[in-house]
């Protein structure tokens, strides 16, 4: 990150005013403040902020650093998230390094301010008669009070299939973009766009850094989708590579709702309810349960279980009580255990969900369920032996199979050992037995997931040969980036008869700048050092292609003839690149470098 954008961002976000906006009390001391810490139990003031000097510091815990350190640990988040935080609130733009990247910004950047729009919209119905009759539904039905109802910022969306449309189009947006951000639908018959929430009660999808990314809503009339929630809106790009860093809108598979309010509990407790309901998230806000979160009507997906896990070591699975919401159960248990979380099931009697549930019992009796919830694996062998007969070595053994797999899937070997011994005691078999049965089906496992890496790692390379130009000359590049990245020592020489801006393709110019670069001030080219200027989706390119040559004999002679071939190309076809003069960048990247070095 550029420390020129770090500096003005700090500057630009005053260390006391971004601890009172998230409700810090500073009384003045001297040439600074004094407040309670927030991040350890403080009966006196003992933590010093000297705005002058951008930092903070607790006498009584130790902890200390700037605006951006203070956002990180008080909000729970990452650095880019507490980055664009920051940014957000002074009116900035996060520098991107990538056309890519700033693209996939500037679009997910527009579809936040669309969703903002639109939520202060959703919000104002509440007052209109549609609002009032949603209002009913909230508190009347589902027993939710003002507080609740505000702190979710919950609003309503008219029954009306352009009441949305006409005043998102008047504050300046386009259909286009409206469609993009899922707010609009579009008719398959007659081509017409319409709102994409009618008649809803409307719940705002906040990410842990606060920006709405979607929404979900409940039919407040007879529509058969009881929920709906917004589509995926990534780009076909994202969808793609699946590149984490160039997510530019709402996935389902990556979203965990009221994650953003549960993790300050949830770092605490090391603990997460997750629901299936956004429902009976809120109501369990509501009645002090602040942990709570849900997958928004998808079943749990290890993206989500990655999410949680930043916040938690365990999820208490408080799903319905019904046979679909106990196979889903199943299959969280399975997913959470993959992805190194604890987990145990909730069972309830009396009650289809935990918001029926707790409405009807109480929280006394909710957090006697919650305490003594069944422990994952019991809960996985619960199931697998219903209906199985032990007296029956067939039966009994379509048992075991099903206990092994769940247990080869442990990547914790101390619980997996633990487990191991409970099977053997439990059901009178040896432990060698036991051990030697999950090994294999591990070692299966084990070798059925290279097998799909492999597969997948072909895919990618016959697509990549679908996008490559049909030229010689961008061929004859990737082979002369072979070569002068297996013979640094030769490169330089070698190189003096070509110039970058005679590469036809910007990616491999890119790359051969960055070799040649690197090589110019004796550094040795690496895919770490890669990483430095590359995504580790374009670095993986690279390494696809830099194998792929590498069935081909290329020699010094080879690597003058795929020059050649380069400017043969030229001479036949002009051709226009865009940018600064390659020349150019090439020194100023030999510049840059030789600064870091010195």
């Amino acid at each position: 990150m550029d420390q020129e954008f770090l500096e003005k961002l700090k500057f630009e976000n005053p260390i006391n005013e971004v601890m009172r906006e998230n409700g810090i009390e500073l009384k003045m001391s001297g040439r600074g403040f004094m407040c309670k810490c927030p991040f350890h139990a403080d009966d006196s003031p003992s933590c010093s902020v000297v705005p002058d000097k951008g930092f903070f510091h607790c006498f009584g815990c130790g902890v200390s650093g700037d605006v951006i350190a203070f956002v990180r640990k008080y909000k729970n988040l990452g650095f880019m998230d507490t980055i664009n935080y920051l940014a957000q609130r002074a009116g900035m733009t996060v520098p991107s390094f990538s056309s890519d990247s700033d693209k996939s910004y500037k679009r997910r950047m527009r579809i936040y301010e669309m969703n903002k729009a639109a939520a202060k919209f959703f919000r104002a119905q509440l007052k209109t008669p549609d609002g009032v009759r949603c209002l009913n539904y909230l508190m009347k039905q589902r027993k939710l009070d003002a507080a609740t109802i505000n702190k979710y910022g919950m609003g309503c969306a008219p029954n009306s299939f352009s009441a949305l449309k006409s005043h998102m189009m008047a504050l300046g947006y386009s259909e286009d973009e409206l469609l993009m951000a899922s707010l609009l639908g579009r008719s398959y018959k007659t081509g017409r766009t319409y709102d994409f929430f009618v008649d809803r009660a409307m719940f705002p999808f906040i990410d842990v850094a606060g920006n709405i990314v979607g929404f979900g809503g409940r039919t407040l009339g007879d529509d058969k989708r009881k929920y709906l929630n917004t589509g995926d809106t990534t780009s076909e790009a994202f969808r793609k590579n699946g590149n984490d860093k160039l997510l530019d809108g709402y996935s389902k598979a990556r979203f965990v709702f009221s994650l953003n309010y549960a993790k300050d509990d949830a770092v605490k407790s090391r603990k997460l309810l997750l629901c299936e309901g956004n429902l009976d998230v809120i109501s369990l806000y509501q009645h002090g349960f602040h942990n709570a979160v849900a997958s928004c009507g998808t079943a749990l997906t290890k993206e989500q279980v990655k999410a949680m896990k930043t916040y938690a070591d365990e999820v208490v699975i408080c799903y319905d009580s019904d046979e679909p919401g106990q196979k889903a159960a199943l299959r969280a248990v399975s997913m959470l255990r993959q992805g190194g979380m604890g987990s145990s099931v909730l069972r309830m009697e009396g009650a289809k969900d935990p918001d029926e549930y707790i409405n009807k019992f109480g929280e006394d009796h909710f957090k006697y369920l919650v305490n003594n919830a069944t422990d994952g694996f019991d809960f996985e062998l619960e199931v697998f032996g219903r209906g199985v007969d032990m007296n029956k070595r067939v039966e009994k053994n379509n048992f075991l199979k099903k206990a092994y797999h769940a247990m080869a899937l442990e990547p914790d070997e101390t619980v997996r050992d633990m487990m191991e011994h409970e099977m053997a005691e439990k059901y009178d078999l040896t432990f060698d037995v036991v051990r030697a049965s999950v090994n294999d089906v591990a070692g299966r496992l084990k070798e059925f997931d290279a097998q799909t890496e492999k597969r997948e790692e072909f895919r990618q390379m016959a697509a990549d040969e679908e996008n490559v130009p049909n030229n010689k000359a961008f061929k004859a590049e990737r082979g002369l980036i072979y070569y002068i990245y297996y013979n640094g020592d030769n490169a330089a020489e070698l190189c003096k008869g070509i110039s970058p801006d005679e590469f036809t393709d910007d990616f491999n110019r890119k790359v051969f700048l960055c070799i040649m670069g690197r090589l110019t001030v004796g550094e040795y080219v690496t895919p770490e050092a890669l990483l430095d200027e590359f995504s580790h989706e374009e670095v993986e390119c690279i390494r696809r292609f830099l194998n792929k040559y590498a069935e081909y004999n290329v020699d010094a002679e080879v690597a003058r003839q795929y020059i050649q071939s380069i400017k043969d190309y030229n001479k036949k076809k002009e051709v226009k690149n865009a940018g600064t003069p390659s020349r150019e960048e090439f020194m100023q990247k030999v510049a840059e470098l030789q600064r870091k070095k010195t």
